[in-house]
C-alpha cells in the first residue's frame, strides 16, 4: 500500500512538471535512439523539439513560449541553447563529448558520453590478455581523459605511453614513434586529432604497417580498421537520463554526472587475423558484435 501511494505522488509530481526533449538532430542515429529510449522509461507526459532546421531566433521564442521546467538536451547544440536561454531550468543532458568542456553551473546532469576508462580497460585486457604497453594521443581537450586512462591502466598492469598534439603542430605529427613503442594504440574522442581525415588514416595504415591494433570509441572506425569497438549504448543512455528524472522526483538528489549504463563491444575478428595477433577465444561473453 505504501509503494502504490509513493508512486503516485512520483507520478503525479512528475506530470506537474513541464519536460521538453530538445534534441539537436533526431536525424541522427545516435540521438534518435537516446531519445526513443527516454520516451519509453520516463515516467510522465513531455514535449520534443528538433531543432536541426531552426534558427537561434526561431528556438529562442518556442523556450521562452514553452518555459519547460525540465530540459533534456541531446547533443551539445541542444544544451548550448537550453543553457543560454533558459539557465534558470533543471537541463539534463547526454551524447556529448568531452562534457568537461560545458558550463555546467546551476542544476545540470547528464550522462557522459565517455566509458569509464577502467572499464574500457579491463575489456581489452580481458580480449588481448598478453598486452602490457598502449599509447594514446592527446591534446588539451583531452588531457584528463588521457590522464584517468593513465592512472587506471596501472592498476592492470598496463603502461600508457602518450604523445601530444596541438592546433599548430597536427599537420606535422607522425605517429611511427609511439606505434614502435607501445602494443597497441587507443583513439580518444579528440577534436584536434579527428580534425583531419587524413591523420585518422594515417594512424591506421601505421596500425597495419606495424601490426599493432587500435581500439576506439565508434562504431565508424570500423570502416578505418578498427580491432575493438567500446562504445555506449544510446537506449541505456536514453533510459539512464529518464531514471534520474523519476528519481530525483522520489530522493531530491542525485550525483550531477554519471558514466553511461550501457556499453556496446564490437570485435573485429577479421582485423585482429590479419594482424596476426592473439586474443582469448573465451572473452566472447563481454562481445555484442564479431565481425568475421
Amino acid at each position: 500500500m505504501r509503494l502504490l501511494i509513493l508512486i503516485s505522488i512520483l507520478t503525479l509530481f512528475l506530470q506537474a512538471q513541464d519536460i521538453l526533449i530538445i534534441n539537436s538532430n533526431s536525424n541522427i542515429q545516435k540521438y534518435k535512439e537516446t531519445e526513443v529510449g527516454f520516451s519509453k522509461s520516463i515516467n510522465g507526459p513531455f514535449k520534443t523539439l528538433d531543432i536541426s532546421g531552426m534558427s537561434s531566433s526561431e528556438i529562442r521564442e518556442y523556450l521562452y513560449t514553452e518555459y519547460p521546467d525540465i530540459v533534456y538536451a541531446i547533443g551539445a547544440k541542444a544544451y548550448q541553447y537550453a543553457n543560454q536561454y533558459i539557465p534558470e531550468k533543471k537541463i539534463y543532458f547526454s551524447s556529448i563529448m568531452n562534457w568537461k568542456r560545458l558550463d555546467i553551473n546551476g542544476e545540470r546532469y547528464g550522462a557522459s558520453q565517455e566509458l569509464f576508462s577502467e572499464m574500457h580497460l579491463t575489456l581489452i585486457k580481458s580480449i588481448f590478455n598478453d598486452i602490457k604497453t598502449i599509447g594514446i594521443v592527446y591534446s588539451n581537450y583531452t588531457e584528463d581523459v588521457m590522464q584517468d586512462f593513465s592512472d587506471n591502466a596501472q592498476k592492470l598492469g598496463i603502461k600508457i605511453l602518450t604523445q601530444k598534439v596541438s592546433k599548430s603542430s597536427i599537420a606535422y605529427e607522425t605517429f611511427d614513434d609511439i606505434f614502435t613503442k607501445t602494443e597497441a594504440m587507443i583513439i580518444l574522442p579528440d577534436p584536434i586529432l579527428l580534425s583531419n581525415d587524413e591523420i585518422v588514416e594515417n594512424l591506421f595504415k601505421l596500425s597495419k604497417k606495424y601490426k599493432k591494433p587500435v581500439f576506439a570509441y565508434h562504431e565508424l572506425f570500423i570502416e578505418y580498421g578498427a580491432a575493438l569497438i567500446t562504445s555506449v549504448d544510446n537506449l541505456t543512455t536514453g533510459r539512464q537520463i529518464a531514471t534520474m528524472i523519476n528519481s530525483i522526483a522520489k530522493i531530491g538528489v542525485h550525483k550531477k554526472i554519471l558514466y553511461p549504463a550501457g556499453t556496446k563491444v564490437i570485435f573485429n575478428k577479421k582485423v585482429v587475423l590479419n594482424l596476426e595477433l592473439k586474443f582469448n577465444n573465451n572473452s566472447t561473453s563481454v562481445i555484442a558484435e564479431v565481425i568475421e
